[in-house]
């Protein structure tokens, strides 16, 4: 009945419990979150990871997930630490926030009385290394790194590269933001690529900082293209173009969550030629306004959070890559919806709608099926992928992007 508290002193969102997560793999220990989270670190979104009943959390707990193969339950108060029922319990403790720093205290305080062992371990970063030491020793525990797509290991088990060829993929936002706050998106796209032996070079677009116009060239040698999520409204001008652009070159391009949304409105003005589509969102004043509030059935705003089941519509591009699946499950965090009454408008430009909320009209995924691969999905199907097991849509869009044969399939290391 031990209690590990392994405390990392961290401002960067992507790293906020990685090695905590790790050391409940390697001890088959259940990782818990505190009611604290992992909010307050001065970055923009830092608290983005949802879990599966809908809870945003620190950014990092989606390693735990990532390498246990199980979802992280609901936060709990530091009080209640030491009555979890599991005999082995880990918890982050990021110092760099004092609500954290505090709670450690707590949960040593009340795991003396409830007569529970409490083991803590410190994390000390030199550089890309993270050393695991208990307190006051100089003796390493452990060693840790990250590969290029973020992706933490031990040092001592790092696997040898083996590639057998690299795609070239763009991208669209803050380099920063993908890499030190978001790590999912990167990390499901190495998860995909390691599964065909493949080598991944990103390229980085932020439409904050680029003019619209100088998005063209930097598509030359792409291999394919990914939208992603977020709440940032200033780029959504920046996909829409890109996703234009894709259109015109035909070139494998997935969404995610955001992503889908300015890929569907992209389809509205590039094929459908609605020029003044917008989403509500990021125009209010849109005439055409192609994703609007969600609503609950009295007209009340609502918020889709957590993991969710969505209808496949057969025949589908996204029905193939889930295998024929009626139904398959994401994460979501959104709260704009693809408006219902441009449903038969869009379909007739060729946009496909390839999921539904399982009881309702609204889209979950859409596609272009004669486009090679333009499929989005309104969630995040990247958090659901797992070491070992990369997430069906993100291998697929590597196979469109990469020209692999379905029939000869390279194989995974």
């Amino acid at each position: 009945m031990t209690i590990i508290l392994v405390r990392q002193r961290t401002e960067v969102p992507a790293i906020d419990g990685m090695i905590a997560g790790m050391v409940a793999v390697e001890r088959d220990a259940a990782f818990l979150t505190l009611v604290t989270g992992g909010a307050g670190l001065g970055r923009y979104d830092c608290a983005l990871h949802v879990l599966a009943e809908g809870e945003l959390v620190a950014n990092g707990v989606f390693w735990a997930e990532w390498a246990s193969r199980r979802f992280v339950g609901l936060p709990v108060q530091a009080a209640a630490v030491a009555r979890h029922p599991h005999p082995t319990v880990v918890v982050s403790i990021n110092p760099a926030i004092p609500a954290q720093a505090a709670a450690g205290e707590r949960i040593a305080y009340h795991a003396d009385l409830a007569g529970r062992p409490l083991e803590v371990l410190e994390v000390e970063q030199d550089g890309g290394i993270f050393a695991v030491r208990s307190p006051g020793e100089t003796a390493v525990l452990s060693r840790w790194t990250r590969d290029k797509f973020g992706r933490p290991l031990r040092l001592d088990g790092r696997p040898a590269i083996d590639a057998s060829r690299t795609l070239h993929l763009l991208l669209v936002g803050d380099e920063s933001l993908l890499r030190d706050t978001y790590p999912a998106n990167i990390a499901a796209l190495g998860d995909a690529a390691e599964h065909f032996r493949l080598d991944l070079e990103f390229s980085f677009w932020n439409p904050r900082n680029e003019p619209l116009g100088r998005i063209a060239p930097a598509l030359d040698g792409v291999d394919g293209i990914v939208l992603p999520g977020g709440s940032d409204m200033e780029q959504v001008p920046g996909q829409i173009d890109v996703a234009q652009l894709a259109i015109r070159r035909d070139i494998p391009t997935v969404g995610l969550c955001l992503g889908m949304q300015t890929m569907a409105t992209a389809v509205a003005r590039e094929i459908g030629g609605y020029n003044d589509a917008n989403m509500e969102e990021a125009d209010p004043a849109a005439q055409i306004k192609t994703f609007i509030r969600l609503r609950d059935e009295h007209g009340r705003p609502e918020f889709r959070l957590g993991l969710r089941r969505t209808r496949v519509v057969p025949g589908t591009v996204l029905s193939t890559i889930f295998d024929g699946a009626a139904e398959v499950e994401v994460h979501c965090n959104h709260r704009y919806v693809l408006d219902p009454a441009l449903h038969d408008a869009l379909g007739a430009t060729g946009l496909a709608l390839s999921a539904m909320q399982k009881d309702r009209n609204f889209a979950d995924a859409v596609e272009v099926s004669s486009l090679r691969f333009f499929v989005g999905m309104q969630g995040h199907p990247e958090l659901m992928s797992r070491r070992g097991v990369p997430q069906p849509l993100l291998t697929a869009f590597l196979r469109a992007a990469g020209e692999f044969q379905p029939s000869a399939p390279l194989q995974p290391q």
